[in-house]
């Protein structure tokens, strides 16, 4: 009984660790990518409307491709048409009879084909190419945007991660310094005043806690979203705050805006739009000339009055026709399209420059925001090593005797504001730099 007892005790252990595990997750970065590429909604709908766009494409390809049609119908007359034939009164006169039958039935396969529609049709097609490369291009707009969100929902993880690291070492450091200053009181090393000042120290540093632990659960809750992972899963960050080594940093302003202009997929959507408004224009003008299609129709047609059809009663027939429709008047529909067709080319002329003017300006406020915050970080390290010297000594100085407690304390806020400030530093440059790639389509 307790070999039994100790087998389902070992198996239910089993089961628990293979639960835990599979409700664990390791992320870095790279894989928050994968994941959002994989599971946002928004990029699942930009994906069905590229889908969608390459078959509009074979759609309006068809209409040049040449159409074949079975057809049959049945016709039944109650009561059929009456013919009147005059003839002079020595043949009888007027003379009276019923036409057709009161059953017909025809079937058979016809083909169409439009020969020339002024390049209407041609141009659609062209349109319908290009549409497609929109969609591609707004699905890489898509990703692009749902990245960058991602990044920085990361980053910010991984900065409110530091800030209560910080947070905790402050605490243990006012912690630790509230017990010498104690051990100093009970020798007559210290004063009471100087025991009250390191409790409010400790008190005034716990709430610091508490709140960057629940900025760190809202972060996190952020990036859980972006991503589509369950509360329930539990995620371990592989990665800290850190300088991100690129090979941006090297590059100018206008070398970045160079490469923005050649590969950001807004760009490339508008032009592909000035390109659909230019066929749009050239389809305006189609409509002022002829229409020529080829029919042909190859058919039998049966008959009788009443349903007792045999093979005997089908006769084949078969014709072929060439139809030209010219348009003449139109009330000034076709020309007041062509109008707006040109007009619609100046539109997207103008649209392109606001793009234009919109990319430099978010390239120069990433570019700035990036080398700004790499001054800070360098910056920082220094007077985080200077601060923490500064620590030291007064921590040193006041064991002497020769510093007040208030200058332990302004040191051990210096440290705290110093690595809070390197932190600060790191995340800011990690987003600009994100925001610079996104801004030059390489996120």
């Amino acid at each position: 009984m307790k070999i039994v007892l100790n087998i389902s005790g070992l198996l239910l252990g089993l089961l628990l660790s293979i639960n835990i595990k599979a409700e664990s997750l390791n992320l870095d970065l790279e894989t928050a990518h994968k994941i959002a590429l994989e599971k946002n909604p928004n990029i699942k709908l930009a994906r069905e409307g590229l889908r969608k766009a390459s078959k509009q494409v074979i759609e309006v390809r068809a209409k040049m491709m040449p159409a074949f049609n079975a057809f049959t119908s049945l016709q039944h007359a109650w009561e059929l048409p009456t013919m009147i034939l005059n003839l002079p009164p020595a043949m009888g006169g007027q003379q009276k009879f019923k036409m057709g039958t009161e059953n017909n039935i025809v079937y058979g396969i016809n083909y169409e084909q439009l020969i020339y529609s002024g390049g209407m049709i041609r141009n659609a097609y062209q349109i319908s190419k290009l549409a497609y490369d929109i969609s591609a291009s707004q699905l890489k707009a898509t990703e692009q945007s749902i990245l960058s969100g991602v990044t920085s929902s990361y980053y910010s993880v991984l900065f409110m991660q530091s800030a209560l690291e910080v947070s905790n070492e402050s605490l243990q450091s006012s912690e630790e310094n509230l017990i010498q200053v104690k051990k100093y009181y009970d020798v007559g090393k210290s004063s009471k005043f100087d025991v009250l000042r390191a409790e409010v120290q400790v008190a005034n540093i716990k709430p610091m806690v508490v709140s960057a632990k629940n900025n760190l659960k809202l972060a996190e809750s952020q990036l859980r979203m972006l991503l589509g992972i369950n509360e329930s899963v539990e995620i371990n960050y592989n990665e800290k705050l850190k300088i991100i080594q690129s090979e941006l940093t090297d590059k100018n302003l206008d070398e970045l805006i160079e490469i923005a202009l050649k590969s950001r997929p807004e760009v490339v959507i508008l032009n592909k739009q000035k390109n659909i408004s230019e066929k749009q224009v050239s389809i305006s003008k189609a409509a002022f000339a002829p229409t020529i299609a080829l029919g042909t129709s190859y058919q039998y047609q049966g008959m009788r009055d009443d349903f007792k059809f045999t093979g005997n009663d089908f006769y084949k027939s078969f014709s072929s026709s060439i139809s030209i429709s010219i348009p003449l008047f139109s009330g000034m529909k076709n020309s007041a399209k062509f109008q707006q067709a040109k007009i619609a080319v100046k539109e997207t002329e103008h649209q392109a420059e606001s793009l234009i003017n919109s990319i430099k300006l978010e390239i120069k406020g990433a570019y700035y925001t990036m080398q700004e915050a790499l001054e800070k970080v360098q910056t920082q390290q220094k007077t985080i090593e200077q601060a923490k010297e500064a620590q030291r000594l007064a921590h040193l100085m006041y064991s002497e005797g020769s510093s007040t407690q208030l200058d332990v304390l302004n040191a051990d806020l210096a440290v705290q504001q110093a690595q809070m400030n390197y932190q600060q530093s790191l995340f800011e440059y990690n987003v600009a730099l994100a925001n610079l790639k996104k801004a030059i389509n390489q996120l």
